[in-house]
């Protein structure tokens, strides 16, 4: 029995290969059964629209991941500066008195 990660893997390699396939498929419809053909080509498009759909999604992701990590790192690189700023201006303060 396969794991719903080895299914969605499967269905990423389907998906990714789809666009190649159709193209074959088109290509060599005479040697397809017609009463399949349609089916099939309806289900290789479905499967280049589920993997557009994945790319977007992962690069949407993605730019999530990231918008994450800049807002720590500008929070903690505010936080840094401040600090130094606030050490610079104590230093400043003793040399004067």
């Amino acid at each position: 029995m396969m794991t719903l990660e080895q299914l969605e893997g499967e269905a990423r390699f389907v998906a990714q290969n789809a666009k190649h396939n159709l193209k074959l498929v088109k290509q060599q419809a005479a040697v397809i059964d017609p009463a399949k053909l349609e089916s099939n080509i309806k289900w290789l498009e479905m499967m280049i629209s589920l993997h557009q759909k994945d790319l977007a999604a992962a690069k949407e992701q993605m730019k999530k991941a990231r918008l994450a990590g800049r807002t720590s790192l500008r929070t903690r690189l505010k936080y840094l500066v401040a600090s130094i700023l606030r050490e610079d201006r104590n230093k400043g303060k003793g040399e004067a008195v």
